[in-house]
């Protein structure tokens, strides 16, 4: 929107309040009201919880229930504004990951819902690539698949022809350089009102990131640009024409927390402000994320709405035709599709029509679970799912009876796309399983080496773990990504794998190589798994749904209940955990003290000291770099001193200064100086005692020579 504002003679006389300008539309302006969806998939009857910033609101959803809300939202419009222009937008993945009742029939009763609510125009999402572009096209020209090519179901099928305009700006035919398919960059609407017109632009644009999320065959041939250059680009050609009013369908993530817009949705309209300042974009609908979203960005509004039909945007805005531009930047709501309302009876019945028609596929009982609860695909704090677990259990255990011996297997999350519905009889049907996973991506069994391994477990957590996996065979532990300020560079990486293990506990050796079962789009290193494309083919097995649907009949089978829960594939531990556990504990000598007494202090007639003792015992604890953290002693040792041999000693009557000594004679059959170690503690006692009788026998010999005298 260019900020021109302008003030019309014939809207109102001087003699109106300025209060009242700022709610009464001029002759020349027009009211407009744009209601748009995103990522659709094929949900003709699926609801679900519409978790909104006033809080979660259950049971919303079926497109029944969302063309009642939208024809709603259109009558209070147009109710008071007689002269008011509505539109319906979408913003991408309209098909794909569906159901069963639009996914058996290839989407083609999801076109004719879409057609039965009205919508305008439209652009691409990812998921209209999941079976290629050509299919896609086959699709919404309403043109008859190849016979037996698909379900027979398929082929007499009453389809029809898409209504809306799709418009695509930033996919271009790598041979050619052209837009495939006949689509558009840009669609213009023309607006009458008074006989004059005022028009609006509309631009599409997908995100750049489909190389990483749909199988490589179906992309290659396209070169995907730039999406805010594209925008910037075909803006201009818009204004070039006098087209000031700008609205960019868009398939790119976006959030708004506290009405502030993030996500690649406020990185894009960064770039644009950048490229050209004066762009004329006044509305953004976004798509991809499945999130909510409702703020400005600048002079743009940025919205979207939920998934699968569960809210819906309502954006108001008003247009002049003297500006060719919104008079302010549009408002918006985003509104839930609560159950409760009256269901529209001609989308109903094009529902009803398709479930009657796939029942007889859908409804066969495949297996019985052990309870009525739904086995679900929420995921825990450390994003592991019971539902990601019995899925990758299922393709294990598959790919070891096909004759590999797999040691694990490992799919993306996002491929799971329902919960596995259980009846309340406890039987699972064929529908509800192949909701769970509806694309059908052929399992191929690779060699991968440990070290690639890990490198797909950290891979989860870049990019703020925006992708994740489910696995089973593989259990790991992860920390924190830095033990130290200086060591993440990567600042949306919070976290790294501190140590992977097989399921009977053996870690992981980075330099062995294993067998894992993956999906052809991870192979192909969809979700930005990259580490995974360097894996050696070794063959491929059935689809993952097939796959899925053969578990559970097996079980069943064999006598066995579906049942599925945490396994704790994923466990944290903190550093300071970790690096407890790397302690070490080590039991070390203490040797008893070896000492020589001083002479002055040796016994009388010592010449030498001997020591001997027991050593001691002391429990060390050390870190992981060996260094020490703490010492216990657990045994004190024991020093016991012996002497032995000759000490100086004065001569009786000499007159020696103190200090000076004689040696006394000691038997010539002795050796000098021989070391003689004494029995120990009590056999030592015996001999002082002697010491001490020979002494006193000298002493009483000298008493009676002194007596004879």
């Amino acid at each position: 929107m260019k900020k021109k504002f302008w003030l019309k003679s014939s809207v109102l006389t001087g003699l109106v309040s300025s209060a009242l300008l700022t709610s009464v539309v001029s002759a020349d302006q027009v009211p407009i009201q744009f209601l748009g969806i995103n990522d659709f998939h094929g949900a003709l009857n699926t609801t679900g919880s519409a978790n909104m910033p006033e809080g979660r609101i259950s049971g919303a959803g079926s497109a029944a229930v969302l063309s009642t809300y939208l024809k709603n939202a259109e009558s209070d419009f147009l109710s008071t504004n007689s002269n008011g222009h509505s539109l319906r937008v979408q913003s991408g993945d309209m098909v794909g990951a569906s159901p069963a009742n639009s996914g058996l029939l290839q989407d083609e009763p999801t076109i004719r819902v879409l057609n039965a609510m009205d919508f305008d125009y439209g652009t691409l999402g990812n998921h209209e690539f999941d079976e290629g572009l050509d299919e896609f096209n086959r699709i919404i020209t309403g043109q008859a698949p190849t016979a037996g090519k698909f379900y027979s179901i398929v082929d007499t099928y009453p389809r029809e022809a898409s209504t809306q305009k799709i418009v695509i700006a930033n996919v271009v035919d790598k041979a050619t350089g052209a837009i495939p398919y006949g689509f558009k960059p840009y669609e213009v609407e023309s607006i009458n009102v008074n006989g004059q017109s005022v028009k609006v632009g509309f631009i599409g644009i997908l995100t750049t990131e489909v190389p990483s999320l749909v199988l490589k065959q179906h992309h290659e041939g396209y070169n995907f640009l730039d999406e805010a250059e594209t925008i910037a680009y075909y803006a201009k050609q818009l204004r070039q024409q006098g087209v000031n009013a700008i609205v960019v369908l868009s398939h790119v993530s976006a959030i708004s927390p506290g009405g502030v817009v993030g996500g690649q949705a406020a990185d894009i309209l960064s770039k644009v402000a950048s490229i050209d300042p004066e762009n004329s974009v006044d509305l953004m609908f976004t798509g991809h994320s499945h999130t909510y979203a409702n703020g400005l960005y600048g002079h743009t509004r940025v919205v979207q709405s939920l998934s699968q039909g569960r809210a819906y945007s309502d954006v108001r805005g008003i247009l002049d035709t003297a500006t060719q531009d919104f008079v302010e930047a549009p408002s918006a709501t985003i509104v839930a599709t609560a159950p409760g309302v009256e269901k529209d009876t001609n989308v109903q019945a094009i529902v009803n029509e398709a479930d009657s028609i796939v029942a007889t596929v859908t409804e066969a009982k495949i297996g019985t679970a052990v309870s009525a609860d739904t086995i679900t695909r929420e995921v825990n704090e450390f994003k592991e799912s019971p539902l990601g677990n019995l899925i990758t259990k299922a393709q294990l255990e598959i790919a070891r009876k096909e004759g590999y011996n797999a040691d694990f297997a490992i799919t993306n999350n996002g491929g799971i796309r329902s919960d596995l519905l259980v009846k309340d009889d406890f039987s699972i049907t064929w529908g509800a399983a192949q909701a769970v996973q509806p694309f059908g991506n052929i399992l191929q069994v690779v060699e991968l080496s440990g070290q690639q391994i890990y490198d797909t477990l950290n891979q989860q957590y870049d990019e703020s773990e925006k992708y994740f996996l489910q696995m089973s065979g593989l259990k790991y532990v992860y920390t924190d990504f830095a033990n130290s300020a200086t060591e993440n560079t990567n600042s949306d990486q919070a976290y790294k794998v501190y140590k992977a293990y097989k399921e009977d506990g053996t870690e992981i050796d980075p330099n062995a190589n294993y067998t894992v079962v993956i999906n052809d789009f991870l192979y192909g290193g969809g979700d930005s798994f990259s580490a995974l494309t360097g894996g050696r083919f070794l063959g491929a097995i059935s689809p993952d749904t097939e796959v899925f649907v053969s578990y559970i009949k097996s079980l069943e089978e064999a006598g066995k209940p579906v049942a599925a829960s945490i396994n704790g594939v994923k466990t944290y531990k903190s550093a300071e955990q970790i690096a407890a556990e790397q302690r070490t504990e080590e039991e070390v000598i203490i040797p008893f003290e070896s000492r020589r007494i001083d002479d002055a202090n040796l016994p009388l007639g010592s010449e030498e000291v001997v020591t001997k003792g027991v050593n001691g015992k002391a429990l060390i604890v050390k870190d992981a770099n060996g260094n020490e953290i703490s010492r216990t002693v657990l045994l004190e040792p024991i020093t016991e001193v012996i002497h032995v041999g000759t000490k100086a000693v004065t001569k009786p009557g000499q007159n020696t200064p103190p200090g000076s000594t004689t040696e006394l004679p000691t038997s010539s059959s002795a050796p000098k100086n021989k070391k003689k170690i004494l029995p120990a503690t009590g056999e030592s006692v015996g001999a002082i005692w002697s010491l001490l009788g020979a002494s006193g026998l000298g002493m009483a010999a000298y008493l009676k020579k002194r007596q004879i005298k």
